[in-house]
């Protein structure tokens, strides 16, 4: 994967803007735009990387993973489940039933995390 900067201006040259009409898009001026692009800006703030991800019509998950901000992980926290790649589609369907029972219980009797 490229580094965060490069990403950026290959997202930004594809989508046909220059650094200035990305920044006036995003609320940020064009200089900063320069800087994270070309590695000025190491570790650009998160909140900037999601209003450079709207402006250019992709998800910030993109961006905030190049950054270090989240992980593989954070956006697939299901390959935590041990096991899962065991179990049939029925299988599936029915604890997806379980998990979403569980939250609509949780919501209406406000039990606390972790408790049945």
């Amino acid at each position: 994967m490229p580094d965060i900067g490069q990403l950026i201006k290959n997202k930004r040259k594809a989508a046909g803007l220059s650094q200035k009409k990305l920044g006036n898009a995003c609320g940020l001026s064009d200089s900063e735009i320069m800087k994270i692009e070309n590695g000025v800006r190491k570790k650009p703030n998160w909140e900037n990387l999601c209003k450079i991800a709207q402006a250019l019509e992709f998800h910030p998950f993109e961006l905030l993973l190049a950054a270090g901000y989240i992980s593989e992980n954070d956006i697939h926290p299901s390959t935590q489940l041990r096991g899962l790649e065991k179990l049939s589609d029925k299988d599936m369907e029915y604890l997806q039933l379980l998990i979403d029972f569980m939250i609509s219980r949780k919501s209406t009797d406000g039990i606390s995390e972790g408790g049945l």
